[in-house]
């Protein structure tokens, strides 16, 4: 666990956060009905830290997420980014804190526009928010450290493979070397090497670069490898909060105890190997 220096603000927090679902009537003299998204959210993640956001299909994670990034505003609560508040406006008001916070999404093909090539892809967000370094040098890193060649920067999306895609979508986030990672289902679709080196790449940024991640996913087997917490996500509200170990070993709540049973049935355990005990300085070949 990466700890905080006294009086230093978390990286992210997120307090009491509600969000409602408002229905339309179809009688013009009744009330609309409104039905609660996510209730009573409190989240906490310093630097350098891996927490995982776990819960089924239907749970909130893609509401929680919408209003850590920004995109959406919640109906009750605060978020804070190092003690500045954190809340939908303009792309130019929120530049400050799209170049700490970073987003990989589940379908790379929602944030890859096909008409660009795989260098200007990874160069658009760096220009669209004023990073002044030399470009060419951070996406010749970001390429690296996600395991594609160089021969692929003339490439459009059309071209990659799957797994290829989603390492260009990672890369996008890496090149603005953000304080934060917020990761969609991050080793979807991609086989057993390209995992190992997406996961190698993690440990790396969060032990070197002191990167802090939230990983969501609906499936808790990813988490004992990439994340030392673990929060449950059910029905809105987040009914365990642990050392990922813990909850493994002692699930409190019967949907927890669903999950892992899930976790150990449905797929190889080789996501249960621990972390290194140091970073690899090198890619993974």
């Amino acid at each position: 666990m990466h700890g905080l220096a006294s009086g230093e603000a978390p990286l992210l927090c997120a307090t009491g956060l509600y969000k409602h679902l408002h229905s339309p009537s179809l009688a013009f003299w009744r009330a609309r009905t409104a039905r609660t998204i996510l209730r009573d959210i409190n989240l906490s993640i310093q630097p350098g830290e891996r927490i995982g956001l776990a819960g089924v299909s239907g749970a909130g994670k893609t509401t929680l997420l919408n209003l850590l990034l920004a995109l959406k505003g919640a109906d009750a609560g605060t978020i804070t980014c190092q003690g500045r508040a954190v809340r939908p406006a303009s792309v130019r008001a929120l530049r400050w804190y799209r170049r700490q916070v970073q987003y990989i999404p589940q379908d790379p093909a929602s944030s890859l526009d096909p008409r660009m090539s795989v260098r200007d892809l990874i160069r658009e967000p760096l220009v669209r928010l004023n990073v002044v370094d030399n470009h060419t040098r951070r996406i010749d890193e970001a390429l690296d450290r996600v395991g594609l060649d160089q021969t692929l920067l003339r490439a459009r999306p059309a071209a990659l493979s799957g797994g290829q895609a989603q390492r260009v979508a990672i890369a996008r986030a890496v090149a603005l070397r953000p304080r934060l990672l917020l990761a969609d289902e991050p080793l979807s679709g991609l086989d057993l090497p390209v995992r190992a080196r997406v996961m190698q790449l993690f440990d790396d940024m969060s032990c070197l670069d002191g990167t802090a991640f939230l990983i969501i996913s609906h499936d808790l087997s990813v988490m004992p490898r990439l994340c030392e917490r673990t929060l449950i996500l059910h029905d809105g509200a987040i009914i365990e909060d642990r050392p990922t170990t813990a909850l493994f070993e002692t699930p409190k709540h019967d949907h927890t105890r669903a999950l892992v049973r899930a976790a150990y049935q449905d797929h190889a355990i080789t996501a249960m190997v621990p972390a290194p005990a140091a970073p690899s300085l090198y890619p993974v070949l």
